[in-house]
């Protein structure tokens, strides 16, 4: 009896099925160096021995209306208090681990309250500040940082008018914790803002009239009145 052996027979691809796979295979390797380019810079912002440059900006702005009663008439009026301060400086860090810098910044604030007395008191501050910090990338262009920030701050207030006025200078000493929001939109610029801080604050103030005055503070603040935000240039590393 005859053996009959059946022979498969090879199936064919078609030229548009073999179209569709080079096609395919040239979008994968082109993601490829894509995705190593976009790691590559991600990485290079964040790591051992880059260094930023940059500028820090504040700026706020608060109006009140407190009831205040008069000794003479026995009456409740509005007193109003409007205060706006701005804060100006360049700031510098240095990666000295991969997602750790640590960095120093130099300030000038201008700060000027009006008072419904039609007085006016004037704070014009200058000084610097060291931090640390550590770095928390969710990808390429956001993460968060947070760490200790020392600063120094000296004042001089100038008054103009008031009962209670007088001119005085004062020294303040702050440290604490930051918790920051960092955002990179291109390989070598970046943006951050304040997000939240716990500080202990202790000034010490010397007034024309020979008195002196002291405070001691413990502040916390959650993306407080004042509109903070830092630019800056990323260059060296690898």
């Amino acid at each position: 009896m005859p053996v009959i052996i059946a022979i498969p027979r090879k199936k064919k691809v078609s030229c548009k099925n073999l179209n569709e796979l080079l096609s395919q295979m040239k979008k994968i390797l082109f993601l490829i160096p894509a995705f190593l380019l976009t790691f590559q810079i991600s990485k290079a912002q964040t790591e051992k021995g880059s260094q930023t440059l940059g500028i820090n900006l504040a700026l706020g702005y608060s109006k009140q209306s407190n009831p205040n009663l008069n000794g003479n008439s026995n009456a409740f009026t509005n007193t109003e208090l409007k205060y706006l301060n701005y804060t100006i400086g360049p700031t510098y860090s240095y990666f000295i681990a991969d997602k750790l810098d640590i960095g120093g910044s130099l300030f000038y604030s201008n700060n000027r309250s009006d008072y419904a007395d039609n007085s006016t008191e004037r704070y014009h501050s200058y000084g610097a500040s060291v931090t640390l910090r550590k770095y928390l990338m969710f990808n390429q262009y956001l993460g968060f940082r947070a760490g200790p920030q020392l600063s120094y701050a000296r004042s001089v207030q100038n008054t103009n008018g008031g009962i209670y006025s007088s001119d005085g200078t004062t020294n303040s000493y702050t440290g604490g914790v930051n918790l920051g929001f960092v955002y990179y939109p291109i390989k070598r610029m970046g943006l951050s803002a304040i997000l939240a801080s716990l500080n202990y604050n202790h000034s010490s103030t010397l007034y024309s009239n020979g008195l002196h005055g002291k405070t001691d503070n413990l502040n916390f603040a959650w993306v407080s009145n004042n509109l903070g935000l830092s630019a800056f240039y990323i260059f060296g590393g690898k």
